[in-house]
């Protein structure tokens, strides 16, 4: 099997202001490199501000490395190249809520990246559209509605379609299951599978919860303070967690779930 996404020490960092004339350098995200093919999940966890949403908006082009290489079927990514980003890599974020455009139905959200993107007619459009929302479980006349008629799991689902639109070769979510109850929860996991071995997508996933990781994931990286401390099979890491950590995250997860208990 070819490679999919191959990532090559890709490396943020910015520059904070002490004094106007004096910048001290900050490593948000410190040399990476991984490979991802399709049909498999790489997820990444670890503390707030590890540098965990700062390779997902470097994978999706929603900023810029300062260093390293992204090739994406063997090819090399240009920055400026943002139409074989859209295409190829979609994004989903946290809070869709705050994504989806209030003033808009959902059939014109869905509509946009089509107008940006493709060739096609208004009628052939409206079929692609339909046919997406289909694919995330909504019914046709959803295009109707707008982001503040839906519940917290269809406008995930919504902020999947989107994602989808342009039938993309890799995903990239960054906490997209942070906000939803258990039940919707569960449901959205099993729709992303079911979208995975349907069309073969690659998936990173951003998130916090480890139950989650442990069912979705083929490859696990954890983070800490802008660096991968351990990465791996995601079953033998959180089997044998050798990284303090991953220790701490698998702690923190057995007690909360004590606690709900």
């Amino acid at each position: 099997m070819s490679v999919l996404l191959e990532v090559n020490d890709l490396s943020k960092t910015y520059q904070h202001h002490l004094l106007p004339w004096r910048l001290k350098p900050i490593v948000a995200l410190d040399k990476i490199s991984f490979s991802l093919n399709a049909y498999e999940t790489m997820a990444i966890v670890g503390e707030t501000g590890s540098g965990k949403s700062t390779l997902a908006k470097l994978l999706a082009g929603a900023e810029n490395p300062s260093s390293g290489e992204i090739l994406l079927n063997g090819k090399k990514l240009k920055q400026a190249d943002n139409k074989t980003r859209c295409k190829h890599i979609r994004m989903i974020f946290q809070d869709p809520a705050t994504s989806l455009n209030p003033s808009l139905s959902i059939g014109q959200i869905l509509e946009e990246p089509l107008k940006l993107n493709t060739n096609l007619t208004a009628l052939e459009r409206q079929e692609k559209i339909k046919k997406t929302l289909n694919r995330v479980g909504l019914l046709a006349d959803y295009i109707w509605h707008y982001p503040h008629m839906l519940s917290s799991g269809q406008k995930q689902r919504i902020a999947l379609a989107r994602a989808l639109i342009l039938d993309p070769q890799i995903i990239v979510a960054d906490k997209p299951f942070a906000a939803m109850d258990p039940s919707t929860r569960s449901q959205m996991v099993n729709l992303f599978l079911d979208l995975q071995q349907t069309f073969g997508l690659a998936y990173v996933f951003v998130t916090h919860n480890l139950n989650i990781v442990r069912h979705i994931s083929d490859q696990l990286f954890v983070f800490s303070e802008g660096k991968v401390v351990e990465r791996g099979k995601t079953a033998e890491v959180l089997s044998n967690p050798r990284h303090v950590v991953t220790k701490k995250l698998l702690y923190s997860q057995q007690m909360l779930r004590k606690n709900k208990g």
